[in-house]
């Protein structure tokens, strides 16, 4: 899910369909690997974000603002090549050996809630993510930046004209999209390990997560997000051959239905 919020914030803004979303994660991914095993889990989760978020914004100046106004065939081919360039540097740099995390000790112990022991590790990235889903929401709903953000959603030129800044907010939306993968991406990887093709693993599915939520709705991947990992967990238990192909149907049920998506709006004003 904390990937799918920053596409969709990303998407929302700068209508930019971006591809090289899940290279931020591994990027995170593997800045909080070397910080972590260096120093510790919690130097390596705050070195992450900054990291990807510098290299968001040197990305951002020196290549990707020149595409904001660009046809999606655009975007997507050069943010897949840039993407492609990422998960090929981290394999020279890394090789492709799956790694792990150096994690403390309480990270690996479980906690009894009372009708299951649950790893206390998941516990506490569960309760993170939804800490950064109300920072983020606050962000977008209470800051000045962020009503230039939801301006911006419905009509680019009016803000402009209002005298909105929004090129600038464009640079800050996407480095704040970027340093969130990275986040998540250094977060999650003690569960689920760290590799350079780990980012466009989780890419597909999240952009699952916001086609049923509605793009560039921030409302919607987290709806979808929730819809996704029930609808995983359950056909696992029930089907588990089935878990990887249930997402991409319930996608299509919802494009058949309402092709927006569930929170998505029929139609959006582009400037």
């Amino acid at each position: 899910m904390g990937i799918a919020l920053g596409l969709t914030i990303v998407f929302g803004m700068l209508r930019l369909v971006n591809f090289a979303h899940g290279a931020f994660y591994t990027i995170g991914a593997y800045v909080g690997l070397v910080v972590s095993n260096r120093v510790g889990l919690i130097p390596g989760l705050i070195a992450a974000p900054i990291a990807v978020a510098i290299f968001a914004l040197i990305f951002d100046y020196a290549l990707l603002r020149r595409f904001y106004t660009k046809e999606p065939t655009a975007q997507i081919l050069v943010t897949f090549g840039v993407a492609i360039i990422v998960e090929e540097a981290l394999r020279l740099i890394f090789s492709g050996t799956t790694q792990s995390y150096q994690t403390p000790a309480w990270t690996q112990t479980a906690i009894n809630l009372g009708f299951v022991q649950y790893p206390a590790y998941r516990l506490v990235f569960g309760l993170g993510i939804v800490v950064l889903i109300t920072a983020l929401w606050f962000f977008i709903e209470r800051t000045n930046y962020g009503l230039i953000v939801r301006a911006g959603i419905r009509d680019r030129t009016m803000v402009q004209l209002l005298g909105g800044n929004v090129r600038q907010a464009s640079t800050i939306v996407f480095v704040l999209g970027a340093a969130v993968a990275g986040l998540v991406g250094a977060a999650a990887s003690p569960i689920y390990s760290v590799d350079p093709g780990k980012g466009f693993e989780f890419l597909v599915p999240s952009f699952v997560v916001i086609v049923i939520g509605g793009l560039g709705s921030f409302g919607g991947a987290i709806l979808g997000g929730l819809i996704v990992g029930e609808l995983q967990s359950i056909t696992t238990l029930i089907a588990p051959a089935a878990s990887d192909i249930i997402i991409y149907v319930a996608m299509a049920l919802v494009l058949l239905v309402r092709p927006q998506g569930l929170l998505g709006e029929s139609e959006v004003i582009r400037g």
